[in-house]
């Protein structure tokens, strides 16, 4: 038994000095900076892949951004986002406050002809400001959009959020994404 232990136990380190032989055969052959360079490219060409997505494949990908806010009345601003890689034509966003019985105490009604690719558009057009009306009661935020798309397709949707005992909410809205291959 001892001489097997001792055979098998030379047979191990005959093994690990031809691999350390072949480790060094292989370090002396390539050097490290050109392993490094290859990962470098590696992330280089994952980084160019995922631009390609973002920049140059044709895709829609419209964003609604809602903040709403109780400060001596109600606030709610909104953001329109065009994240998509094409421009947008006839946009038209409507956001309606409302109170639980339906009424519209306050609204925005915005139309483009175009959005350009990768473009967000806010301001005073898109904010509403509904002062007279208590804090306590639960209102609702309905949010109507409307464009064509890159392929010409029209597309709508309706959202709606509630806000009652928030002081303070943001909501986003991401409307069906469209890509040309799918």
């Amino acid at each position: 038994m001892g001489d097997f232990d001792e055979e098998m136990e030379q047979e191990l380190h005959e093994m690990s000095q031809e691999i350390g032989e072949k480790v060094k055969e292989f370090t002396e052959r390539v050097h490290p900076l050109r392993i490094a360079l290859a990962g470098v490219i590696f992330i280089m060409l994952l980084g160019a892949l995922a631009s390609t997505w973002y920049w140059a494949i044709p895709r829609d990908d419209v964003e609604i951004e809602v903040v709403y806010l109780q400060r001596n009345g109600h606030i709610v601003l909104t953001e329109l986002f065009n994240d998509g890689s094409r421009d947008i034509t006839d946009v038209s966003l409507n956001v309606n406050f409302r109170d639980m019985d339906g009424n519209v105490l306050g609204k925005i009604d915005v139309k483009f002809d175009s959005i350009p690719s990768h473009t967000s558009i806010s301001g005073d057009k898109m904010e509403i400001d509904v002062r007279g009306y208590t804090v306590w009661d639960a209102y609702t935020i309905q949010i109507e959009i409307e464009w064509t798309d890159f392929n010409g397709n029209k597309n709508q949707e309706i959202e709606s959020y509630s806000v009652s005992e928030s002081q303070t909410a943001i909501f986003l809205y991401e409307c069906e994404e469209v890509t040309w291959f799918l």
